[in-house]
Formats: structure tokens, C-alpha cells, sequence
């Protein structure tokens, strides 16, 4: 557990809070423009309070805040603006107190006005061991625990001295046992003994009530003492990025100073919801969000947020054929090979040092349950970041490989924590004209599903991601879409089709196996629908003919009725209106022969697969060879 920062730092972040500007949180209709200027994070503060010197104000920097945000599947880009008065003559700009983790290969510069000179990154740690600020500190640290361990040692003795009078205490009645036996005993003689007995033991007691007073005034004081040295011990293994931009203005006057990195850390996916209302079925509202997370170890206020699916470090290029050469050719890869090391390097620092810069910076609470709750969150926090970061980053690289990118914008203002938490933006909505279906397939569910068709009218491609379904403002469940290009016709599950009422079993009439040399198997599957409401129902019911891709396997004799033929796929579609109260009945019929090796290949490739998943996960879909085994056990 990391304790909690001592009051002098809280006091300290306060003053330096003051000095710099109001840190409250912005109201979400506020425009970015006129958000307050982002203060400097207490890490800061803290640094500067066992630093050799003070700081001097011509080197603390432009007075620069964020104001763009790209954000990848694995990383930000950052676009922090500063106000600067150029000269004539060249003239360096610090941009100070950034994360460590910046990527030094992204860091790009550009001004409003004149021209950009040259670009620097340096980096340094916050604390050294050989500060004199923290030498001192550590000092009176130590200093403390001397008073400590001696009212330690005074206790010691005082418990020796009571244990000394104690067993004077037990010799003096066991004396005076002997002695009533052998002699007479005089009672001013065991009164003096008495006396010195109990007021030893007074005096011991009250030694031990001062210096147990003593130790409990001073317990805080050591408590404080150390969690302020353990936070500066932290500062030695913490990073500042700096950035020098040197600018030469054609004139004096003021410019804007542009600054864009890329820092690990951040990461974003997709969502949607389709809302539907009685009152229009058919019209849907379509939203698309980008639930963003990070802890780049900076806040988002109020910038102007994107999100792209492309790679930041994959070139594209114009598709052509190049030489199919063997082996790999320095020259080509070189820039590519420096921009993924630069990046891997500055992961590399974000994995050693975010975790104690953010718990620096966002948990300045005294009280230990805060502290820990934070720390707990944050962990859970970065740990749903790496799993969504993981699954992005294969979604996108997907769509890269069919050739399609998108961006996307966010609609409204927002403030994003460098804690870990998702935030939810809006990033597309649009009201498309839906058509209503009930579709059917009871081999695979007894549940007849409402599906929305629609065609993608909206400005944007919809990507892969998880819908929210919503019938008149009541939340209905979850569904997921994949890849849906602009202008694509798609559909959604909606909700269950509670009117309809399906099931389907084996015929065994009309059913057999036979075991030979070669087993052949006759099924015959009925599928009933029936329509429970007072009014036409049409229903599409799906069944399916197996298609053999093994040699081995041959299906004939397919009977279908209603007569209906299948698609390449051997799918069977069924379109019929139901009535009210109308029931229909589909059979579906066929033979299949093959060989009983088969029996044994499938049943030793299941004692081979791994343990069965837990009930939340997915069932796992059967291939026909599985089905087949199945089907045999109910004969």
C-alpha cells in the first residue's frame, strides 16, 4: 500500500495551485476556449520542495494547454498550444513539467508566425539522493526515529526496573513466610519493605505513562515524516519531459506556439445504440460514441478530441508492386524500425513510472481508505485499459487489412481523467428509415428474433463494436455489429419476438441408422411456427442441408417441404405470413453416409479440447461431424 502524502506537500500544492490558477472542474457546456489554464500537477510542487535551488522564473517555461487530442488504439497525440512573444532573433521556448514518457520520436513543432529554428527534447528526474533538500529531509527522518527507538529504550528499561521490584516483592513474602517460622517479625520492618515495594512500582508506572505520552505524541510526526520521504524516494525514479523549441520571429510580435507528442497510455473503442419508439417503428435514432480511456498522466480539458482507427506508425502508401526481393534491406526499414523504437522506448518508461505518477497526482487525499480506494480503482482502471487496448488494436488492424481507416470527432466538450476512467463521447448520430423482421431459426434458438434492416445514410462508417439496444427509452440488451461502410445494408438484432412460437425436434418415424461398413443415417427434422397474437405475423424461417466438404461424407435424398431451395450454403429460407393463431409446420429431410472412423476421429479430437468454458463465455459452435455424433446417441 502507498501511503498518503503528508500536509506539508498538501499545503505546499495548495499555495502552488493558487499561483497558478483554479483547478475545479469546468462546466461540460463551457466552450473550450474559455476553459481555465491547466495548473501544474502537485508532483511538481512536491519536487520543488527539496530542490537545491528555486527555480527561476525566466526558466519555468510557456504557459501552454492542451487543446487537440487524437487518440489511437495504443496511444495519444497530443497538441498543446502556448501564446509567445518572438523577436527578430532566434528565441527558445521551454514546454516543461511533461510525463517522461513522452515519445520523443513524435515530437513535432509549429508557430502561427515566423519560422521553427530547432526542436530539443531533454529529460531529467524529478529528485536525487543527492539533493541537499533531500538530504535534509531524510535527516530529520532519521533524527525522529533516534527520538523514537530512545523512548523505545526507555520503556525497555522501565519494564526491567518493574520486573526487578516485582521479584524483590516476591523474595520479601517468601522471606516472611521463613521468618514468622523462626523468629518474630517486627512490623515497622515489613512496613518499610511495603513502602519501598509500592512506591517503586508507583514511580515506575508513572515513568512509563510520560514516556508512553511521549511516544504517542511523537508517532504521527514519524508517520508523516516517513510517508513525505517515501514520495520523495518515488521523485528519484520519475521522469520530467522538456522540450525546447527554438523560434525566429520575421518581427516581433506574439505568435501561437504549437507543440504535438505522442504519449502511450490511451486507448479507445466503439460503441453504439439504436433507439426505437412505437409512436415511429420506422425510424430509429443511430448513435455512435468512442468510449475513451486514459492515464497518459495528463487531463484532457475541454479539447478538441478525435479518434482514428489507423496506425500512427504504419506508413500508408499508393498500391503498387515493388521487387520481390529475399531477405530484408536495411534502407527501407530504417525509418520505420526508429519510429516503432522511440515509441517501444517511451512504453518501456510509461510501464516503470506512471503507476506512481498518477497516484501522486490524482490521490491527494490524507486519509488512508481514500488512498487505497484510489490505488484500487486505478489498478482495476489500468487493467480494463490494457484489455480494451488489446482488442482495439486487433479490430483495427483488421480493418486495415481490407484497406479502410476512419476518424471520427467528438461531438460535445468533455473532460478526460488521467485516472483510468471511460469516458463515453458522441461521435456520430443520425435518424435512419428501419424495416421490422422476424426471423426464425430453431436449430440454433426457440427464440424468434425482430431484426431492424437499414442502410447506412449517415456521414461515417459504422465500426465493429457493441449496440445498445433501446425500445421507447427501456433498455432491451446488448448486440454487436461488425464493419458497416457508408451507404452498407445491415441489420440488428433488436429484441425477442415473444409473438411467435417455434419448436423443432427428430422425427423418429421417419428416422434411422444403420451401422455397416458404411453408416448411413436418414433424418427428418420438423420445425413448427405459430403465431400467439391477434394479428398477421410474417415470419422468415431458416433451415439448413449439411454441405460435405469431406469425400467421405455424402448427403442425398433431401426432401424440403414446403418445396424451397437451398443456397450455396445449404440454407433454406421459409417466408410466411401466420395468421392469428395459425400454426405451419416445415420438414426438412436428407441421408447421410459415412464411414465409422469417423466416430472415433470426432470423439478423440473432443477428449482433446480444452476444459469447457465457464457459463458466462459463448457457446461454442458445432461443426456437422460433431452434429453428427450427437444425432446418434438419440437412436
Amino acid at each position: 500500500m502507498t501511503p498518503p502524502l503528508p500536509s506539508k506537500w498538501i499545503a505546499l500544492s495548495l499555495l502552488f495551485s493558487a499561483a497558478l490558477g483554479c483547478t475545479s472542474t469546468p462546466s461540460p457546456v463551457t466552450p473550450r476556449a474559455e476553459a481555465p489554464p491547466q495548473s501544474t500537477p502537485p508532483v511538481f510542487a512536491l519536487a520543488a520542495t527539496v530542490a537545491d535551488t528555486v527555480e527561476d522564473p525566466a526558466d519555468r517555461g510557456v504557459a501552454s494547454r492542451i487543446t487537440k487530442v487524437t487518440v489511437y488504439s495504443d496511444r495519444a497525440l497530443v497538441s498543446r498550444e502556448a501564446t509567445v512573444a518572438l523577436t527578430a532573433e532566434p528565441t527558445v521556448f521551454r514546454f516543461k513539467k511533461l510525463p517522461g514518457w513522452v515519445d520523443e520520436g513524435s515530437v513535432r513543432a509549429s508557430t502561427s508566425t515566423g519560422k521553427i529554428v530547432d526542436v530539443a527534447v531533454e529529460r531529467r528526474f524529478l529528485a536525487r539522493s543527492t539533493d541537499e533538500g533531500f538530504r535534509k529531509v531524510e535527516e530529520k527522518h532519521k533524527a525522529l526515529l533516534r527520538k523514537l527507538q530512545a523512548l523505545d529504550d526507555e520503556l525497555a528499561i522501565l519494564d526491567a526496573q518493574q520486573e526487578h521490584v516485582e521479584s524483590i516483592k516476591v523474595f520479601s513474602v517468601q522471606k516472611l513466610e521463613g521468618d514468622a517460622v523462626t523468629r518474630d517479625i517486627k512490623v515497622d520492618t515489613y512496613g518499610q519493605v511495603i513502602d519501598f515495594v509500592s512506591g517503586a512500582l508507583r514511580k515506575t508506572s508513572a515513568s512509563r505513562r510520560e514516556v508512553q505520552a511521549a511516544r504517542e505524541q511523537l508517532a504521527p510526526d514519524v508517520e508523516a515524516s516517513a510517508k513525505n520521504l517515501e514520495e520523495l524516494r518515488r521523485l528519484t525514479k520519475l521522469e520530467e519531459t522538456t522540450v525546447l523549441v527554438t523560434v525566429q520571429g520575421s518581427a516581433a510580435g506574439n505568435a501561437t506556439l504549437t507543440l504535438t507528442y505522442a504519449t502511450p497510455g490511451a486507448t479507445w473503442e466503439p460503441m453504439h445504440e439504436v433507439r426505437a419508439s412505437a409512436a415511429d417503428p420506422d425510424w430509429v435514432e443511430l448513435t455512435s460514441f468512442a468510449v475513451v480511456t486514459q492515464t497518459t498522466g495528463e487531463d484532457w480539458s475541454h479539447a478538441e478530441l478525435s479518434f482514428s482507427t489507423q496506425s500512427s506508425s504504419d506508413s500508408e502508401r499508393i498500391p503498387e508492386l515493388e521487387m520481390l526481393a529475399l531477405g530484408k534491406t536495411q534502407e527501407v526499414t530504417r525509418s520505420v524500425t526508429r519510429q516503432v523504437t522511440s515509441f517501444s522506448a517511451a512504453q518501456k518508461k510509461f510501464e516503470e513510472q506512471n503507476r506512481h505518477w498518477n497516484r501522486m497526482n490524482q490521490a491527494t487525499s490524507q486519509r488512508i481508505s481514500e488512498v487505497e480506494q484510489f490505488e484500487q480503482s486505478y489498478s482495476s482502471n489500468l487493467a480494463l485499459l490494457e484489455r480494451v487496448q488489446s482488442k482495439t488494436v486487433q479490430i483495427f488492424q483488421g480493418l486495415q487489412t481490407r484497406g479502410t481507416t476512419a476518424h471520427f470527432t467528438a461531438k460535445d466538450p468533455a473532460i478526460v481523467r488521467s485516472d483510468g476512467r471511460s469516458i463515453r463521447l458522441r461521435i456520430g448520430s443520425s435518424r435512419i428509415k428501419a424495416q421490422r423482421h422476424i426471423i426464425a431459426a430453431p436449430e440454433e434458438s426457440l427464440n424468434a428474433a425482430i431484426t431492424l434492416e437499414m442502410a447506412n445514410k449517415t456521414s461515417q462508417p459504422l465500426l465493429p463494436g457493441s449496440v445498445a439496444r433501446y425500445q421507447d427509452g427501456a433498455f432491451l440488451g446488448m448486440t454487436d455489429i461488425e464493419f458497416v461502410a457508408k451507404d452498407e445494408d445491415f441489420s440488428v438484432f433488436f429484441s425477442v419476438a415473444d409473438q411467435v412460437k417455434l419448436t423443432r425436434e427428430l422425427d423418429k418415424h421417419q428416422s434411422s441408422l444403420q451401422r455397416n461398413a458404411r453408416n448411413r443415417m436418414q433424418l427428418s427434422f420438423v420445425s413448427k411456427a405459430k403465431n400467439l397474437s391477434d394479428r398477421p405475423v410474417t415470419v422468415v424461417l431458416a433451415e439448413r442441408i449439411p454441405v460435405s466438404e469431406n469425400t467421405e461424407i455424402r448427403v442425398s435424398n433431401v426432401k424440403i417441404t414446403p418445396n424451397e431451395k437451398p443456397d450455396a450454403k445449404g440454407i433454406v429460407r421459409f417466408k410466411v405470413t401466420l395468421a392469428p393463431r395459425e400454426e405451419r409446420e416445415f420438414r426438412v429431410s436428407y441421408q447421410v453416409e459415412y464411414p465409422p472412423s469417423l466416430v472415433f476421429d470426432v470423439r478423440r479430437k473432443q477428449m482433446q479440447s480444452p476444459p469447457a468454458p465457464s457459463p458466462t463465455a459463448p457457446r461454442k459452435k458445432m461443426d456437422f461431424e460433431e452434429r453428427l455424433i450427437e444425432i446418434e446417441q438419440q437412436f
